[in-house]
């Protein structure tokens, strides 16, 4: 019996995919789009545009949102997209390889972006164990020359040595906030969660930076997006959060710039982005800013954005920047409307 020639096309693509080619697809010419076949004008749904609508979540399909691919496959079988596509026993068999090979591409992917985080995270615990044993370290001295230079200032009147006690004074101070800055990035407060309304989180946040825009002559906008409902989280690490890109927006922006700030229900989280008219970030450096110990600025150890991606993963948050050089940078957070708190 001859072997049909779909059948032997794939049986190839099986070998590839044993041989290690996870990119492999096996062709269909029979497959069907499902906007065209049913007439369907809903561009926002994920299918639009796209083959095996089968295959994806949260299709708009017979006037409802379906879920996952996979509970929803046994009504998409019944589906005329489906049954057009397979045609047959070897059309559905094609198809059925062609989301084995996208299974196993997405299982190795996950695996080694869980590899990748969990090696992240045991050298931010190491960096985090470093740094709390310097800023324990360097905390006692510290107070001890800051006690014996106010007591030289208070005792002698001489007007260079005043001068220098000054100088050291102001580098203690230095100093001794960033041992704290260490202490802090080694040490986090647990979350307090409930619900909290972003929308005043965000203008009390822009309210803090008023002094320093005005003196830079920056303004703030603020795009409020009025129906965002409260969201449950942490309210004092949401403003931390937003403080910490208000500051590095603040910095990057020239004097007489902008700094746009924008909320927006999307879905099941709420956004709200910092957008800079400052120099970009080249994309290479948008690989590191977020490594702990890393930054572009003359001072300070490079911690803010550390912290920042830290504080937002615990409130099972993500931030993502998008930036380009001379282009300005927005630095964009998803907050969940319920956030659970980690065990």
């Amino acid at each position: 019996m001859k072997t049909p020639k779909e059948l032997k096309t794939l049986q190839e693509k099986m070998r590839a995919l044993q041989a290690g080619d996870y990119d492999v697809e096996a062709d269909n010419p029979k497959i069907v789009k499902c906007w065209e076949r049913l007439n369907c004008e809903k561009k926002d749904c994920p299918a639009y545009g796209k083959l095996r609508c089968w295959s994806i979540a949260g299709t708009s399909c017979h006037g409802e949102v379906q879920g996952q691919f996979a509970p929803k496959l046994g009504d998409c079988r019944k589906c005329v997209v489906y049954k057009e596509s397979c045609g047959d026993d070897i059309g559905e068999l094609i198809e059925t390889f062609n989301q084995m090979a996208k299974d196993i591409r997405y299982n190795i992917a996950e695996k080694i972006r869980s590899d990748e985080e969990a090696a992240k995270e045991e050298r931010v615990s190491e960096l985090k164990d470093m740094a709390a044993g310097v800023a324990h370290e360097t905390r006692n001295p510290l107070h001890s020359i800051g006690m014996a230079t106010s007591y030289l200032k208070k005792s002698f009147n001489d007007e260079l040595m005043t001068e220098f006690l000054t100088i050291i004074e102001e580098e203690v101070r230095k100093l001794n906030d960033l041992t704290s800055l260490f202490l802090n990035f080694s040490h986090t407060e647990p979350l307090r969660i409930k619900a909290c309304n972003l929308n005043s989180i965000v203008q009390s946040a822009i309210d803090k930076f008023e002094d320093q825009t005005r003196q830079k002559n920056i303004s703030i906008r603020f795009q409020m997006d009025e129906s965002l409902t409260d969201i449950f989280s942490d309210p004092s690490r949401i403003q931390d959060s937003i403080s910490s890109l208000l500051e590095n927006a603040v910095e990057a922006s020239g004097d007489g710039k902008s700094i746009i700030v924008t909320t927006k229900n999307r879905n099941d989280m709420a956004m709200v982005s910092v957008q800079d008219s400052g120099p970009g970030i080249s994309a290479a450096e948008q690989d590191k800013i977020f490594k702990p110990f890393y930054t572009t600025k003359t001072n300070g150890p490079g911690l803010g954005l550390t912290m920042l991606e830290r504080s937002v993963k615990e409130l099972k948050g993500t931030v993502k920047v998008d930036s380009m050089p001379d282009k300005g940078s927005t630095f964009t957070i998803l907050f969940p409307i319920k956030a659970e708190t980690p065990e």
